[in-house]
């Protein structure tokens, strides 16, 4: 982003996600920020201390991704959360990872069905429920505007791969062996859908 840029500009936080174009509106500066201020209102969502929070990351497959959720993840770790980071993952397997591992909230590296050029992200507290506009998007938003200062520090951050828990899940809400052989096709539309189906159609 240019010098002239306010850190996070207004513009990007929308009803229910944060995004803008990438080197314009937002960068890994501004996804930093993000995941500071994230875990901020999350703590006093949850009432909890930043550093009792677990907090799930995942993000999409564009290219600038990975920097992206890097910060985020640098962000929160800042603040002292513990981050379980999913990786390339699909939005909805991020929601599931929060749900059935009880996090208190997290946050996917997105901007959904905008061009390559844009990125952003998703945040949700726990159960996987969205922060709004009018629920903590806002606040996140006014947390930046006011200045983060110093950083606690004392976060950590892990790995972990839940494609397998994923697709059994999913699976689960249908009787596989009532399914006959039918030739199905999938256009993932250089979304995440590509990778995710594929394995479920198998």
């Amino acid at each position: 982003m240019n010098d002239q840029s306010p850190l996070a500009p207004p513009g990007i936080f929308k009803a229910y996600d944060i995004r803008g174009l990438y080197g314009e509106e937002m960068d890994e500066t501004t996804a930093l920020a993000i995941g500071r201020a994230f875990a901020r209102v999350l703590g006093r969502l949850r009432g909890k201390q930043t550093s009792e929070l677990r907090v799930g990351l995942g993000r999409d497959m564009r290219l600038t991704a990975p920097a992206m959720a890097g910060a985020v993840r640098e962000g929160l770790v800042a603040e002292g959360a513990t981050v379980i980071d999913a990786g390339q993952v699909a939005t909805e397997m991020l929601y599931h990872l929060v749900g059935s591992r009880e996090l208190d909230g997290g946050a996917m590296v997105t901007a959904s069905h905008n061009p390559k050029a844009y990125t952003g992200v998703k945040l949700v507290r726990e159960g996987a429920l969205p922060l709004s506009g009018d629920a903590g998007i806002g606040d996140v938003k006014a947390e930046i505007e006011t200045g983060l200062g110093e950083a606690p520090g004392g976060g950590s951050a892990e790995g972990v791969d839940i494609w397998d828990e994923y697709h059994a899940h999913a699976l689960s809400f249908i009787d596989a062996s009532s399914v006959k052989p039918m030739v199905v096709v999938v256009d993932g539309g250089n979304g995440m859908a590509g990778p995710m189906a594929g394995p479920i159609l198998e």
